[in-house]
């Protein structure tokens, strides 16, 4: 005799009721639950009528996907899904709050405004494609970003069960323009540092003068090639003007946290950015020269800092900077802080080899360092020449 048919996952059998001795209702059925077990589900009413619908509610609520507050299907709205995504993602902890922000960022404004009428059904390998198509004729970047944050959503709809597949694993792969590093040039570079030194220095200026900051922030990203917010998360405790030649650590960086502020995070941006790095005289005197102006604070005073003793915002280097390229004549070249590491990691590459570099800039390996950093050189050995010497004609 055949037994009675197996529920199918998330769904209940009959509802039946009987009247306990107290006069009130139980009402009762079978669930088979998301753990694939079945079991039995009860509620009370003062009739049977209420003790159906009680029960009915805790049914509803247990068929929910993963307990979210929502049943999500694949006929509900990508907004849904995107929603129960976010929540996941704030509580992942292998996550720092830093992605967590790019992430929503990223989620509300490239992603959202594209598919927040459609639902999970109707986003197809083709409707993916022609969006990653849109967002690669703006840039690069932004469609890489785009296709990584949908790739999230909907990767969280086919672990929960909500849909079948994720369209997004077959779409065209993203083709990267090639894209040559560029160093900046010695002319650049003096014409920067003058221009740096000179800020509101001229007759006439109005404000508070410049207290050389920025200026001192160059050199040191120069000497140091690190980045924005590594030279502004250095500390008296970091630097060692007594090792021959001088060191700084570089253990942290500045970043800015959506409802905190700006505030120094205790790691750089990888593992490996974690380094000691010894820096040239100019880097040096540059130190020791912040290390005066605190030489009566505690270790862990920061050498950069605002009025109030807090971190430097990188937005607000980053616009003196722009600022400073004005009056060097070189606004437009899109020349940014980050150009020193790569001017940097270029002479370093050609003079001691791309092994060097990359260990100076924290790269966990030189395809990092050649891809994106040192500029190409293009000279060939001249040595071939006298070789090739040997074709001359007899005269």
């Amino acid at each position: 005799m055949a037994g009675r048919p197996r529920l199918p996952v998330g769904t209940f059998g009959e509802i039946t009721t009987r009247k306990l001795e107290s006069g009130r209702f139980r009402a009762s059925a079978r669930f088979r639950d998301w753990d694939g077990h079945t079991r039995q589900v009860t509620a009370t009413g003062k009739s049977a009528g209420a003790a159906k619908t009680e029960l009915k509610t805790q049914l509803a609520d247990r068929m929910r996907i993963g307990g979210d507050s929502t049943a999500i299907t694949a006929d509900s709205r990508f907004v849904e899904l995107g929603t129960a995504w976010l929540e996941a993602m704030k509580t992942d902890p292998t996550l720092s709050d830093g992605s967590k922000e790019v992430y929503e960022r990223e989620y509300y404004s490239l992603v959202l405004p594209t598919f927040q009428h459609f639902t999970l059904r109707e986003i197809t390998v083709g409707r993916v494609e022609r969006f990653l198509n849109t967002q690669l004729a703006k840039s690069y970047p932004r469609a890489k970003h785009s296709r990584t944050i949908l790739n999230f959503v909907l990767g969280f709809g086919v672990r929960r069960e909500i849909i079948n597949r994720n369209p997004v694993k077959d779409t065209s792969r993203l083709r990267k323009p090639k894209r040559v590093p560029k160093a900046l040039t010695t002319e650049q570079i003096l014409a920067i540092r003058t221009a740096a030194r000179e800020w509101r220095t001229q007759p006439g200026v109005l404000g508070p003068h410049p207290d050389g900051q920025v200026r001192d922030i160059i050199e040191l990203m120069l000497g140091s090639l690190t980045r924005i917010g590594e030279a502004l998360a250095f500390r008296k405790c970091d630097v060692d003007m007594t090792a021959s030649p001088p060191t700084v650590h570089v253990c942290g960086t500045i970043v800015v946290r959506k409802g905190v502020g700006v505030l120094r995070q205790p790691q750089p941006k990888t593992a490996e950015s974690n380094r000691v790095v010894a820096i040239p005289p100019f880097a040096a005197a540059v130190v020791r020269r912040r290390l005066a102006l605190i030489a009566g604070e505690g270790s862990e005073h920061l050498l950069f800092f605002t009025r109030k003793g807090t971190p430097l915002a990188p937005h607000n280097v980053r616009r003196t900077f722009r600022e400073m390229l004005k009056i060097a004549g070189l606004e437009g070249l899109e020349i940014t802080p980050h150009a020193f590491r790569r001017t940097g990691a270029t002479l370093l590459t050609n003079e001691l080899g791309i092994e060097t570099a990359a260990d100076v800039l924290g790269h966990t390996s030189t395809k990092t360092t050649k891809e994106h950093y040192a500029e190409p050189d293009r000279t060939v050995n001249p040595i071939p020449a006298a070789v090739l010497e040997r074709f001359a004609p007899d005269d």
